[in-house]
């Protein structure tokens, strides 16, 4: 079967990820993959608006893609946008400039339409029978996706919860509360033990450079790294004992993520505790496989 050339873009809280892939017979060759930390969502926490400054960011990093698109040549591109853009005032005004100064129509999808997208990429990566238990902790918020209990395989919970690493960052909560806005989905999962966990976003992918010491990033000792609750417990700890200059030159860690890192790290080793869950199998493959599996 001929493979065909596609492209997808996810605008995030914190960033805008570009993938640029060849698809056949469902198998994905990635051609590209880059990321540019624009921090769409910065301040939009307290005051419910997309800032300026992060608007023009993101629309900058938008007119790159579309370029590099164009230079691979990618028969289509789709470009969604998740939790920061859903929820404020203000994004018919940001989606109208970005099509005015781009073309680019930007899809907002649901926080349900992210967890099933991530499922969908996550699982294909790491389980050829295409199930497990897949969590995402964004910069806006935490989404859960699992096979629904008695039902077909097509069937899947979704849930979408408004804390993330960049929100808990801007907004401290104490750990009963990050748990409590989550406990009747973590109840819930907790009778899929089954089930293996699957987790994506880069606050995931980032403690598993950290684990492994990846200096460079390395995306093949990432995909598919078996997270341990333990590790995730250490490098918390150890990341919270730093200050942010501190944290950007640990091996591993993105220097752009270092002021995020450890609410991203306590999201995570909370839901590991609260479910009894030794470890949490890591995977590059997120949102935009799925998006690529469904162009």
């Amino acid at each position: 079967m001929k493979s065909k050339r596609l492209a997808a873009v996810d605008i995030g809280t914190n960033s805008c990820r570009l993938l640029i892939a060849d698809l056949s017979d469902q198998h994905i060759v990635p051609v590209l993959t880059t990321l540019r930390t624009t921090r769409i969502g910065e301040g939009a926490t307290e005051c419910g608006l997309l800032g300026e400054i992060p608007m023009e960011r993101t629309v900058r990093a938008l007119s790159e893609y579309l370029d590099l698109s164009r230079e691979f040549e990618a028969a289509h591109l789709r470009v969604v946008a998740t939790s920061a853009v859903r929820e404020a005032s203000n994004t018919a005004f940001f989606l109208d400039r970005v099509r005015k100064v781009t073309g680019i129509q930007v899809e907002v999808i649901s926080g349900m339409e992210e967890a099933r997208l991530n499922y969908l990429g996550a699982c294909h990566a790491v389980n050829p029978s295409g199930r497990g238990i897949v969590l995402d902790i964004g910069g806006g918020s935490t989404e859960f996706t699992y096979p629904l209990p008695g039902e077909g395989a097509s069937r899947l919970g979704c849930q979408s919860i408004h804390i993330g690493a960049v929100r808990l960052t801007e907004q401290p909560r104490l750990l009963s509360e990050i748990i409590r806005p989550m406990k009747d989905i973590l109840d819930e999962i907790k009778s899929l033990s089954r089930w293996a966990m699957i987790g994506v976003g880069g606050t995931i992918t980032s403690l598993a450079a950290v684990d492994q010491i990846l200096d460079p990033y390395d995306s093949d000792r990432v995909q598919g790294y078996r997270l341990s609750k333990d590790a995730v417990e250490r490098i918390m700890f150890c990341l919270a004992a730093k200050n942010s200059e501190e944290r950007k030159k640990v091996p591993g860690l993105m220097p752009e993520r270092a002021d995020i890192i450890v609410a991203g790290t306590t999201i995570l080793w909370s839901i590991l505790s609260y479910l009894d869950r030794p470890v949490i199998t890591v995977s590059e493959a997120d949102i935009l496989h799925g998006i690529i599996l469904e162009i």
